[in-house]
């Protein structure tokens, strides 16, 4: 039992540094691919030094490294146990009556341990530093939104019954008409849907058969919902007839919810794991589409599962050894295995999102199973 305890200590050794080494490689590229887009993208615009460049990249690199670190579990796990084979100590460990299930341990201790800090520490993380990076760029570029997701194609469009804008001429001043009614037209929402960018409202009235007619028109450059009325900045009026108006700032009355009806486009990218569980119930007690919601709490919570999947698609060259040949077909093949499975993951999340399959199945299938797949491969080859 020392002996074990010695050997299984000295592999999580080993997987850990080699998991460090690929991630460091992987975090050196992230870093200089992405101070020159910073260069390219932001310094196109407005002069910035490369202080300021790398500093964006930092902001944007736990995101980053949140999605690549699946592929470092993979390449550090294939790393390790080939150099392991090379050196003839997986040989040398199996001569001496040790099981492939238990120096496979440390490795699978270790994915689970990465995974659950990637889920609990990095996401959160990286979901704060995304939003703080947005900021930063935007104030550097003088814009005046933070965190903005476009709306998909065709924007975002609403429709609301109880509003009309005010006819009194004044800045800050509307007034709430049953009879009005409006739809709502928007090129962004911003971060968790706390404002509308590029914003049209086209108002109309309804006569007693039923015909709806066009009254007038305004367009801001941002609206805030907030509980009674959108805030409304950067407004233009147009009437029937031609006549314009300007207004710095415009308030007009509804009866539309900020906690419920914008919450449908809140990106996902921009809710921690942390708040998850809570926005998913509150957003399905308003009876809006919570899937990819789901999707993403799902994802994170596989997470864990995925890396051991990863982890021992790298450690099946463990058990070839290296004088038997074949290692370097072996060691491709585990790396494209990995490859593949992070576009079926993709794939998977691309149904859901059209309606095809659960959240919850496409979240959780995929890396499932991988790991039953990879753990039938390691007890065939290990107990026939």
């Amino acid at each position: 039992m020392v002996l074990v305890g010695r050997i299984q200590r000295y592999i999580f050794r080993e997987a850990l540094m080699g998991f460090l080494l690929v991630l460091g490689i992987i975090m050196l590229a992230i870093v200089l691919v992405d101070v020159v887009e910073q260069m390219r993208d932001v310094g196109t615009r407005t002069p910035i030094g490369i202080g300021t460049a790398f500093s964006l990249t930092l902001l944007k690199t736990p995101g980053l490294v949140f999605e690549t670190l699946p592929f470092a579990m993979l390449v550090g796990s294939i790393l390790t146990f080939s150099r392991l084979s090379r050196r003839s100590e997986i040989p040398a460990i199996r001569a001496a009556g040790v099981s492939a299930w238990r120096f496979l341990g440390p490795v699978i201790a270790l994915a689970l341990i990465l995974g659950v800090l990637m889920v609990t520490v990095l996401d959160p993380l990286a979901t704060q530093l995304s939003s703080d990076f947005e900021t930063t760029r935007a104030r550097i570029l003088n814009s005046r939104f933070k965190n903005v997701a476009p709306a998909g194609n065709d924007g975002v469009w609403l429709s609301q019954g109880d509003t009309e804008a005010g006819k009194s001429g004044k800045a800050g001043d509307a007034t709430g008409n049953p009879e009005g009614q409006a739809i709502i037209s928007a090129r962004r929402v911003v971060g968790r849907a706390e404002a509308l960018e590029d914003v049209t409202f086209y108002f109309f009235k309804s006569d007693p058969s039923g015909a709806r007619e066009f009254t007038n028109r305004i367009d801001a450059k941002r609206a805030v919902l907030v509980p009674g009325f959108w805030q409304l900045e950067g407004v233009v009026e147009n009437r029937l007839g031609g006549e314009v108006r300007r207004e710095d700032k415009l308030a007009l009355p509804t009866s539309l919810r900020p906690d419920t009806l914008l919450s449908r486009y809140a990106s996902s990218k921009t809710i921690p794991f942390w708040d998850l569980p809570q926005f998913i119930k509150q957003t399905r007690s308003a009876g809006l589409e919570v899937d990819r919601y789901v999707l993403k709490l799902n994802t994170l919570l596989a997470t864990p599962v995925m890396m051991v999947a990863m982890a021992l698609i790298g450690a099946v060259v463990c058990l070839r050894l290296a004088r038997s040949g074949g290692l370097s077909r072996l060691i491709g093949a585990g790396a494209l295995t990995g490859f593949v499975l992070f576009f079926v993951i993709k794939i998977a999340a691309g149904l859901s999102d059209s309606g095809a399959t659960p959240p919850e199945a496409a979240a959780w299938c995929p890396p499932l199973f991988a790991l039953f797949a990879v753990l039938t491969l390691i007890a065939h080859a290990e107990d026939g």
